[in-house]
């Protein structure tokens, strides 16, 4: 009886291992050089009693009037509303009433048309 049940316990052993493991499926992912990355602005503000002076540094776009393919400007938006357009990096928006604000800051051409750039940030007038 224990022949019997050890050359079960073997069959059984034998038959459950005859099959193979699968292997890990992969692939190989492709790069795109179509892919256009995101332009990147970096934006510092110091605020100066009801005043606010923002320096904008944005890649891959220029403030100067000569370069006609990669020229902007900037539209500043307060609390929603339009509040100016600079064709400046650096400007001052002036008179802001105390209180906490949002500030939105886009980058267009010079036709409005948008690059797609934009950076909001709050700020708290005292």
């Amino acid at each position: 009886m224990k022949k019997m049940m050890v050359c079960l316990f073997l069959f059984v052993l034998i038959t459950g291992c005859k099959h193979k493991l699968p292997e890990p499926e992969s692939f190989v992912a492709k790069a795109s050089d179509h892919i256009k990355r995101p332009q990147i602005m970096d934006v510092r503000y110091i605020i100066d009693g009801s005043n606010i002076k923002i320096e904008c540094i944005v890649s891959g776009v220029s403030f100067v009037n000569n370069d006609k393919h990669n020229h902007g400007k900037i539209i500043v938006y307060l609390d929603g509303k339009k509040r100016g357009e600079y064709s400046t990096p650096a400007f001052i928006i002036k008179n802001v009433s105390s209180g906490t604000h949002k500030l939105k800051i886009e980058v267009v051409k010079p036709n409005n048309e948008s690059y797609g750039i934009n950076h909001q940030f709050m700020v708290t007038i005292k």
